[in-house]
């Protein structure tokens, strides 16, 4: 039996886990620069951290698709890999 949630919920949990440590990281370089690091600092950065994922969670499941369509248009899609067949008698013939 299998832990894992079904393939489904992917996006969704990308979307949530980008969220989670995007704002955790963007939340505690913003607040370093804007206030140093004073003796409270964990506790400011904790308190921007819970507003910044309040936002980033619905931001990045709406945007996520959008961004998703314009890199479609942008970029070539990768091609499928080739698969490679080696022949026994190959290595015979290599330098």
């Amino acid at each position: 039996m299998s832990r894992k949630l079904p393939a489904r919920m992917f996006q969704t949990v990308f979307s949530a886990l980008m969220a989670l440590f995007m704002s955790f990281l963007m939340s505690g370089a913003i607040s370093a620069i804007n206030i140093g690091f004073p003796p409270d600092f964990l506790s400011h950065w904790m308190h921007a951290w819970g507003y910044a994922f309040s936002i980033a969670l619905p931001v990045i499941l709406v945007v996520a698709p959008i961004v998703r369509r314009l890199t479609h248009a942008l970029v070539e899609t990768p091609a499928a890999p080739v698969p490679v067949t080696v022949r026994a008698d190959a290595s015979a013939t290599c330098p």
